[in-house]
């Protein structure tokens, strides 16, 4: 198995150089933690940089004498730069130095990439042309004008694809070979791909909330975002490095609660990651809990049974927030033929700081978010396609693996 996400932070931001539109800095990143690290993110805010006082248009990352790929992304919107981000490879205890250089001419990136994102729509003609956000009325059905149904992006191991509905479903595609497939793809597999290896769809969601897919929570059980004003996606970055898409919705109704709430959610994946952080911000403190997540019991049928080896689904969910599960279904009911039931491994990490309390039901193992007053919280999603080459083939693999799988693994920051 490969990479859960580990934020590495900077450890020193050294002397820096200002020429004009140019600006040179060098950054120490260490992994301090007992374990090596594979494709480690490493974010730069721009603003931590206080004499860089132009617009940055382009930059560029170097390790002993290496460019490394990297990207910009304009986070908030406001059409300048934020952050600066890349991957690296650390052993345990080891420490590297990048060079890092900001310049305020445009430059083509030329990275080969290792993610990929889009938002298409469904146009008469079939044209699928390519969107970078919308937005809609809460009452507006435009599930279908998208292609696939919502923004969807890929690491080299798993895809994902969010629904432009009120469920706002995570849906997933899983790889028999860690590859990009979405451009051929769109996430809708011919049986003449399939043939020729490539992935495809590997989940019935239903009713549950899926594979860590945000819902509302009513006090009892998980509810879709029906009554909101307006709903909207937006893809704020798609590679060469990382894939951020972010979800909005205005005017949020929730269950017991006086006035409406507005929720901003980001989804972030990195190159070699399978996992996806998942950051949500409300306009102002919860009043009460009123958010969930989770994961799905798979499994519903007798031939999703014999698919699985004849094992019922499995899965567990732990008050220090994890909840795994393991089954096979159906996953896509209209084309039973060509997609037969097959196994899939889910899990949801959930820092303590913001679990109020967890349940199962019939249909999920739940996590409910939030507690009195906060206005932030962020989590982890994450799965596991039986098919994968180089991944987990039953419930006893993943659900060790999950057990291991530790994104909020801290380290220890310096700043001179």
């Amino acid at each position: 198995m490969r990479r859960s996400q580990n934020w590495l932070l900077i450890l020193a931001l050294l002397p820096v150089l200002a020429t004009g539109q140019e600006y040179k800095a060098s950054i120490d990143v260490k992994n301090s933690k007992g374990s090596e690290k594979k494709d480690a993110p490493v974010v730069v805010r721009l603003s931590d940089f206080k004499k860089l006082d132009f617009n940055v248009r382009s930059a560029s990352v170097v390790c002993d004498g290496h460019e490394v790929a990297c990207q910009l992304d304009d986070m908030d919107n406001d059409g300048l730069k934020d952050e600066l981000s890349f991957v690296c490879d650390l052993k345990k205890g080891e420490q590297k130095s990048f060079e890092l250089t900001f310049s305020g001419k445009s430059q083509p990136n030329t990275f080969s990439p290792r993610v990929y994102a889009d938002m298409q729509l469904d146009d008469k003609k079939k044209k699928h042309p390519f969107i970078t956000s919308l937005e809609a009325p809460g009452d507006s059905y435009l599930y279908n004008d998208f292609y696939h149904h919502g923004a969807a992006f890929e690491s080299e191991l798993t895809a994902y694809r969010i629904y432009f509905d009120e469920r706002q479903n995570i849906d997933l595609y899983g790889k028999k070979t860690h590859r990009l497939e979405l451009h051929d793809t769109g996430f809708y597999t011919t049986a003449d791909q399939q043939a020729a290896g490539y992935g495809n769809d590997v989940l019935w969601a239903g009713q549950s909330v899926g594979c860590g897919t945000l819902k509302l929570w009513d006090g009892t059980s998980p509810q879709n975002w029906k009554k909101v004003a307006t709903r909207g996606q937006r893809l704020i970055a798609s590679g060469p490095v990382r894939n951020v898409a972010e979800v909005i919705d205005r005017g949020v109704q929730a269950e017991g609660v006086t006035e409406p709430y507005n929720v901003r959610t980001i989804y972030t994946q990195y190159a070699g990651h399978r996992d996806v952080r998942v950051d949500v911000m409300l306009d102002r403190g919860m009043e009460k809990p009123i958010l969930c997540t989770g994961v799905q019991k798979i499994g519903q049928s007798e031939e999703a049974f014999a698919a699985n080896g004849g094992i019922k689904q499995e899965g567990f969910v732990k008050q220090d927030g994890l909840a795994a599960s393991w089954g096979a279904d159906y996953p896509e009911m209209g084309k039973k033929e060509q997609f037969p039931p097959e196994p899939v491994g889910l899990a949801v990490r959930v820092p303590k700081d913001f679990i109020s309390s967890v349940k199962t039901d019939d249909l999920n193992y739940l996590i409910i978010l939030g507690k009195n007053g906060q206005q932030r919280l962020h989590y982890y999603i994450s799965f596991c396609a039986a098919k994968e080459t180089e991944g987990c083939h039953n419930a006893k693999e993943w659900f060790d693996y999950v057990k291991k799988w530790n994104p909020e693994e801290e380290v220890s920051v310096k700043i001179r």
